[in-house]
């Protein structure tokens, strides 16, 4: 199974379509962490790729529709997505693992630093791609083989 990760777009369009377009045509899902201005970027990739999307509200979404969380589950992991700003993830991510312990996930994927970041606290994994809108755009893309195994890449976009 491989997931493309993107977060924070802040509308960066072209950008952000050029990373669905480099890396993830292979991808199965694509996940975006938050922070697209009023979902216009989510519609973009879901109709450009054809792919399941998965996306969060960020702190910049004003009259997002969008779930401050989603779940779900791939290959045996559960998966909590969330973009960060209600966890206090510029401040640390102990509030990202306390809420996926509670909800009994193995995986966060998170947005909101704009830095990329793959940690592990526990047996919870969590995942930021970056941004791919700001600063040194950025994207990840996150592989899990049948046996549970987890491949993180961090990936420039150009």
């Amino acid at each position: 199974m491989k997931i493309l990760l993107l977060s924070d777009s802040h509308g960066s369009l072209s950008t952000m379509l050029s990373a669905v377009k480099k890396f993830g045509e292979n991808a199965d899902i694509i996940v975006h962490c938050g922070d697209a201005p009023r979902g216009e970027a989510l519609e973009l990739i879901k109709c450009y790729s054809g792919k399941t999307v998965v996306c969060v509200r960020g702190n910049c979404d004003w009259g997002s529709d969008f779930e401050d969380i989603e779940y779900f589950t791939v290959c045996g992991k559960k998966i909590m997505v969330t973009h960060g700003h209600l966890f206090n993830a510029k401040f640390g991510l102990d509030g990202l693992y306390e809420k996926a312990v509670e909800e009994d996930c193995d995986m966060v994927f998170f947005g909101h630093t704009h830095y990329p970041t793959d940690t592990a606290i526990g047996d919870v994994r969590l995942i930021n791609p970056g941004s791919c809108g700001r600063y040194e755009p950025s994207c990840a893309t996150v592989e899990i083989d049948d046996k549970g195994n987890v491949l993180v890449n961090h990936l420039k976009i150009d």
